[in-house]
């Protein structure tokens, strides 16, 4: 399949949208169960049944000419508008999907779907929550601060808002890696499973840099616009800067710095330095043959014992038992 197919292939219509177009909309509340939650009684969509046995990821296109109404499921949604307009409603918010942006909603969140007609096409990934939160989201929470933002954010913004809305119509990458993906899930090669898991993390990739550029344009209308570059700047310093040299080098107080990072990401500037450090030594520890003595110089520390008490205390393990752990990790996946 190519992306002309692919394109024929979403356009077309299926056996549930012609019967729904003709008048025979798909009966929801006489198939399916319902549940009730805070605001009222909600249909309920398991696993079981609309997974259909996938293990981690399933793509459904939206059926259009009907209405989806308020339902809950335990899985995650990521909605992609392929072309057009959607409007749904989470949590009694209403919310307007366009063309390019994609919409992560969180399970066990009532939302609906309003009629979709003609060109209006939103194609779904649902994803297994455990498969990002573990094994998933361990590629990216060890790299960067931002990244362990963004991963913090799938799940601190899923307890108060329900949903995160990825402003990516204007972005390249992101139509071109969800075309690739349902080529791949219509028309599966050998090696599907790998390819689909790869193409997934390059999404959630982009996302995060979609994400970080929302946060950076939300910013520029507030006072925290500073924040993001000072993010950037300790991930390129985190070996030697200071609160006292940062805060001068963008030219803001040192205590209003730390208060607002703090208030902003939880973290006070001195734990952020912290946290920078433990994940490069982490990285170090998985990737490369340094001893002990040479990633704790890599990343700022001269006293050995000193990191081996800090490293326990963010990981929960000596550096040695975390190389260790990784090794053998690596060694089952390769069996």
């Amino acid at each position: 399949m190519n992306i002309n197919t692919l394109d024929t292939t979403l356009r077309a219509l299926t056996p549930s949208e012609r019967n729904a177009k003709n008048g025979r909309p798909y009966d929801w509340f006489a198939k399916m169960p319902t549940v009730k939650r805070a605001g009222g009684q909600y249909l309920l969509m398991s696993g079981a049944q609309t997974l259909n046995g996938q293990n981690n990821l399933f793509v459904k296109k939206q059926t259009r000419y009907q209405e989806v109404p308020p339902h809950v499921h335990d899985w995650l949604e990521l909605n992609y508008m392929y072309d057009g307009v959607c409007h749904q409603t989470i949590n009694g918010h209403p919310l307007k999907l366009g063309s390019g942006q994609v919409l992560l909603i969180d399970t066990d969140v009532p939302h609906s779907t309003e009629v979709l007609r003609g060109d209006n096409i939103m194609v779904s990934i649902l994803v297994q929550k455990k498969y990002l939160q573990s094994r998933f989201f361990s590629r990216f929470s060890s790299d960067n601060i931002l990244s362990h933002f963004f991963i913090n954010a799938i799940n601190e913004n899923a307890k108060h808002n329900s949903y995160i809305l990825f402003r990516s119509e204007d972005n390249r990458r992101i139509p071109f890696i969800f075309k690739e993906f349902l080529c791949e899930t219509y028309d599966p090669s050998l090696n599907s499973v790998d390819i689909l898991d790869s193409l997934f993390s390059l999404l959630v990739a982009e996302l995060i840099n979609v994400y970080e550029n929302d946060i950076g344009r939300a910013e520029m209308q507030s006072e925290n616009f500073m924040l993001l570059p000072v993010l950037r700047y300790i991930e390129s310093n985190f070996k030697t800067c200071t609160l006292e040299g940062t805060a001068k080098f963008f030219n803001m107080n040192p205590n209003y710095l730390t208060t607002l990072m703090k208030e902003k990401f939880g973290l006070s500037f001195k734990k952020m330095v912290l946290q920078q450090r433990m994940m490069m030594a982490a990285k170090l520890l998985r990737n490369t043959n340094m001893n002990l003595s040479e990633v704790a110089h890599e990343i700022g520390y001269e006293n050995l014992s000193f990191f081996n008490k800090k490293f326990r205390e963010h990981h929960q393990c000596s550096p040695k038992e975390y190389r260790k752990s990784e090794a053998s990790s690596n060694t089952r996946k390769e069996v």
